[in-house]
C-alpha cells in the first residue's frame, strides 16, 4: 500500500538563520556602497575647495597687481623734512593744522587683511573712471572684497574745500616717534578740519559695497616683501631715508639725503587655509611697488630693486597698470 509523500517545509530556526544571512549580506553591500558614496562626496568637496582656493588666489593676485602707487595720481606735493615740530610751526603764519590727506592713495596691510586703491572705468559718466579704496579679508568662511571709498569723490571735494576756504592743502611731513606727522597752514577763514568737513557734507566718498570672492576659506594670511626681506605689515606712507651720497663721504651735504614715502611693496605672499585645513600659497609682484620717487639711478631711472626670495611659491605673471591722466 502506497502512502502519499509529504513535502517538509523550513523550520522557524532555519527561516531566522536564512533571513539573518540575507540581512548580513545586504548590510555588507550597503556599507560598502555607503563608504564609496562618502569617499566620493568627500573627494568632490575637497576638489571644490581646491578649485575655490585656486580661483581666490588668482582673483587676489589680479586685484593686487592693479594697486596704485601714490606717485601715479596726484603725486603728493608735500615737503618731507627732517625737522622738529617746533621748527615746522615757525614756517607757518598763524596756527598750523595737523592732519593727513583723507584722499591720499595708500597701500596698507596686516597679517590677515590688505587695503589698496585700484582704478575702475565708468564709460557712461564723466570722468570715465574712479579710484576705489578696497579691502580684502576673510570672514565666516568666506573671502570678501569690500569697496570702501571713492577717492576720486574725496579728492574732488577737497579741491572744492580748497577753493571756498582759500587754503593751500600742501603740507610738511616730518618723522616723529617712529611714525610721521603731516602739518599744513591754516586758511584765511579758519576752516574746519578737512575730514570733519567731508563728514558734514554727507560722508563724501563712502561706498561700503562688499561681495564674496570665494567660499570655504577658513583664513587668509599676507606677507609683504621688499629688498630687505618679508614683513607681516605694511604702510605705504611710512617714511624712508634715501642717501644719494654716503653720509661718510667727505662730499656729503644735507641736500644729498631725501625723505620719501615707502610706497607699495614689491611682492605680496598670499596664503589661504581652506575649510578642511589644507593650505594654498602663492606670491604676486606689485608693479606699483617699483614706482618710487627716487630717480637717482643711472639715466634718471630708479635704481634696480631686488625682491626677496620667494622659495616654494608659485609666482603669478605681472599685469602692468597704465594710469590715465586726471582731467
Amino acid at each position: 500500500m502506497n502512502y502519499p509523500s509529504r513535502n517538509k517545509g523550513f523550520t522557524l530556526i532555519e527561516l531566522i538563520l536564512g533571513m539573518t544571512l540575507v540581512a548580513l549580506a545586504m548590510g555588507s553591500v550597503f556599507a560598502t556602497m555607503q563608504i564609496g558614496m562618502d569617499a566620493y562626496r568627500q573627494g568632490r568637496q575637497t576638489m571644490e575647495l581646491y578649485q575655490s582656493g585656486r580661483i581666490a588666489l588668482q582673483k587676489i593676485s589680479e586685484e593686487l597687481r592693479l594697486a596704485l602707487s601714490p606717485y601715479s595720481f596726484w603725486q603728493p606735493r608735500d615737503q618731507y623734512k627732517q625737522l622738529s615740530r617746533e621748527e615746522v610751526f615757525m614756517t607757518f603764519n598763524g596756527i598750523p593744522i595737523e592732519e593727513e590727506d583723507p584722499g591720499a592713495i595708500r597701500f596698507t596691510g596686516d597679517a590677515h587683511s590688505v587695503t589698496y586703491v585700484r582704478k575702475v572705468y565708468h564709460l557712461d559718466r564723466y570722468p570715465p573712471f574712479d579710484l576705489q579704496e578696497c579691502l580684502i579679508h576673510a570672514e565666516e568662511g568666506r573671502l570678501i572684497l569690500t569697496v570702501m571709498r571713492s577717492l576720486l569723490e574725496i579728492k574732488q571735494a577737497s579741491w572744492f574745500y580748497q577753493h571756498i576756504f582759500q587754503v593751500n592743502l600742501n603740507g610738511i611731513v616730518i618723522p616723529e616717534m617712529g611714525g610721521r606727522v603731516r602739518i599744513r597752514a591754516q586758511g584765511e577763514f579758519g576752516e574746519p578740519p578737512l575730514e570733519e568737513w567731508l563728514m558734514q557734507m554727507g560722508d563724501v566718498g563712502r561706498v561700503d559695497y562688499s561681495y564674496v570672492i570665494a567660499e570655504g576659506i577658513q583664513e587668509i594670511a599676507f606677507r609683504y616683501g621688499e629688498d630687505g626681506g618679508w614683513k607681516t605689515s605694511w604702510d605705504s606712507q611710512e617714511l624712508e631715508t634715501i642717501h644719494h651720497v654716503s653720509p661718510q663721504s667727505p662730499n656729503y651735504t644735507a641736500g644729498d639725503t631725501e625723505i620719501l614715502e615707502k610706497g607699495p611693496p614689491l611682492v605680496v605672499e598670499i596664503t589661504l587655509i581652506l575649510g578642511n585645513g589644507d593650505m594654498l600659497i602663492t606670491a604676486t609682484d606689485i608693479p606699483a611697488g617699483n614706482m618710487r620717487a627716487d630717480l637717482s639711478g643711472p639715466g634718471g631711472q630708479p635704481a634696480p630693486i631686488t625682491p626677496p626670495p620667494a622659495s616654494n611659491l608659485t609666482p603669478q605673471t605681472p599685469m602692468n597698470e597704465t594710469p590715465a591722466a586726471v582731467p
